[in-house]
């Protein structure tokens, strides 16, 4: 299994550092290089935009939830659901800064967002694989749509969680996951 290159982790730390900072408003390769030694070269070989840091956290976090996850068999698909995204967000928790800096600063500019938004419904989909959810045709595409969505809601939730046991985040996406649940149920009354 193909692990993260140490240096791109090194490039990808120093970024975090300076946005902790600076914020995304504020952030340049530039003042990450100046701030942490390291040539603004490495940089550009490593990320090409500013979306590339978000794409490289995403893939991180993915990394560690299917690093972590062990499902049982008898689990039901919304608790398996429920503990991965809870991993993903214990994962999250060291660039929370960094998270609550990119939900509040970000502007999406025409080159960047596409890859950012295909990297988080790719995100998306592989939390529905970890926890054995099909992700193949349009009820797949739609599980995908659904579940980014209540990520992103669940998300804003978590960034203002500062409970020890993250008590409000898991309520809401329990409730969360208890609305699409309904909405499965329902669209599987239909052939598509």
């Amino acid at each position: 299994m193909e692990k993260p290159n140490a240096l791109k982790e090194s490039l990808f730390s120093a970024c975090c550092a300076t946005l902790e900072k600076t914020g995304w408003k504020g952030f340049s390769f530039a003042k990450a290089s100046e701030e942490s030694g390291l040539p603004l070269s490495l940089f550009y070989d490593h990320f090409s935009s500013l979306s590339d840091i978000m794409i490289y956290l995403f893939k991180k976090l993915d990394r560690e939830v299917l690093e972590s996850i062990n499902i049982s068999e008898v689990d039901n698909p919304k608790d398996i659901l429920f503990d991965v995204l809870m991993i993903r967000f214990e994962a999250a928790q060291p660039y929370k800064l960094v998270l609550k800096s990119f939900w509040k600063d970000w502007i999406f500019t025409a080159d960047q967002a596409p890859p950012l938004l295909l990297q988080g419904f790719s995100s998306m989909a592989w939390m529905l694989e970890a926890a054995h959810i099909d992700t193949q045709g349009i009820k797949g595409f739609l599980r995908i749509q659904g579940l980014t969505t209540l990520y992103l809601l669940t998300l804003r939730t978590w960034l203002s969680d500062e409970t020890p046991e993250l008590g409000k985040t898991m309520a809401f996406l329990d409730k969360g996951l208890s609305r699409l649940e309904k909405m499965a149920g329902f669209l599987n009354t239909f052939e598509i």
